[in-house]
């Protein structure tokens, strides 16, 4: 059974999203061919990740893990939010 691709409505806010709630579900879902689309909370708003998630809260510490941080990379040079700071 051939399934067809679908346009997948994604809201996030304008900043400090957690990345791997964003950037893993963007992977598993461009990956399977469908579109992915993103809601903002201001019209021509670029959103961006927490920047605390990417580097760490604590000297490095206790932020995503490697793969989710690797999705986002993916997903900015996609065309998807910008790094934050």
């Amino acid at each position: 059974m051939r399934r067809c691709p679908v346009r997948v409505l994604m809201p996030v806010p304008d900043r400090d999203f957690d990345v791997t709630e964003v950037a893993v579900p963007w992977r598993l879902l461009t990956d399977a061919g469908h579109r992915v689309v993103f809601a903002t909370e201001h019209a021509g708003t670029r959103p961006a990740g927490d920047p605390r998630l990417l580097r760490g809260v604590l000297f490095g510490q206790l932020g995503a893990a490697e793969e989710p941080k690797r999705f986002y990379d993916a997903y900015v040079e996609d065309g998807g939010p910008g790094r934050a700071g």
